[in-house]
């Protein structure tokens, strides 16, 4: 039995039908109530009851509480975790990133988990102004002292969040596409399919156990470049707004604001030829995943 754990976001949700499709007996940790029924209809998370009815067994608790991450691990011999602050309205990164990871990884120990893969994120820092970022490295050392036989996947910025939210989102709109500062630092953004993907690749591939894999896209870009791959496939041109940090970006929370601001101040490529080979999964390019999003959207 495999627990996921952020079932209910965008990624968990995908990888919960993955292994679903691929003939895994998966547990899915639900809150009571839960917020993702109505953020599905946004395409912001994923009904838990879509999934149960796809043959996962639901289990209800929460990261906030201890008790009832035991006795949803028991019977497990994998974890997988994708949850975060983020997805979670009302919780706290302190209380989901840090201590409802540090609870999840304790009571996988006490029920005699095996395997535990942990989504992180490439920027993890214990030193990052981000409290966000500095939760996940916290976590990232808390499991690799657990003595569970760990993965941590590290991906890049989200293509579903930023190519989709930040360019793709307003075109649709038909309002200018906002960008902070230059727009032209290049990151190796990567669909969030891949990640599902490089996940149950890790699952029991021995290359992936007690490893922290950084995961990229197969080629680095920046938000400009974005924009005229878009302007190229539509065969029109799309205005750009430059803003300051910290100004307000139409169509993206509040709390996104300062993180595009942040990725314009550095280039992150990542080598992902030998990772991607070794693991089997293709990658997915930035005209591709422009053309799927085109497509969904016509």
């Amino acid at each position: 039995m495999i627990l996921v754990v952020g079932a209910t976001g965008q990624l968990g949700g995908l990888v919960t039908r993955r292994l679903l499709q691929n003939g895994w007996p998966v547990r899915v940790l639900v809150r009571k109530p839960s917020p993702a029924a109505t953020l599905a209809g946004q395409g912001l998370a994923t009904d838990s009851a879509s999934l149960i009815a796809a043959g996962a067994q639901p289990v209800y608790g929460n990261l906030t509480a201890p008790a009832s991450l035991v006795h949803a691990c028991r019977g497990v011999h994998t974890v997988i975790t994708t949850a975060n602050a983020a997805s979670r309205p009302g919780e706290t990164v302190e209380q989901v990133d840090l201590w409802g990871n540090r609870h999840l990884i304790d009571a996988a120990v006490t029920a005699g988990v095996r395997r535990y893969l942990f989504v992180s994120a490439q920027f993890a820092d214990a030193h990052s102004p981000s409290d966000f970022l500095r939760a996940k490295a916290e976590t990232e050392v808390y499991l690799q002292a657990s003595g569970l036989d760990y993965t941590i996947l590290a991906p890049n910025a989200f293509m579903d969040t930023w190519i989709s939210g930040l360019v793709l989102r307003p075109i649709f709109q038909e309002r200018p596409v906002t960008l902070v500062g230059s727009g032209a630092r290049r990151h190796a953004f990567i669909a969030m399919q891949d990640v599902a993907a490089f996940i149950l690749a890790a699952l029991e591939h021995p290359a992936a156990h007690h490893r922290r894999l950084v995961l990229g896209g197969p080629e680095v870009f920046s938000f400009l470049d974005a924009v005229t791959a878009v302007a190229q496939l539509l065969n029109r041109s799309i205005p750009v707004v430059h803003v300051a940090p910290g100004a307000p970006i139409p169509g993206l929370p509040e709390e996104a604001w300062s993180m595009a601001a942040w990725l314009d101040t550095f280039d992150s490529p990542v080598e992902m030829a030998e990772t991607a080979g070794v693991l089997g999964v293709p990658l997915t390019s930035l005209e591709a995943f422009i053309r799927r999003q085109l497509a969904q959207a016509a």
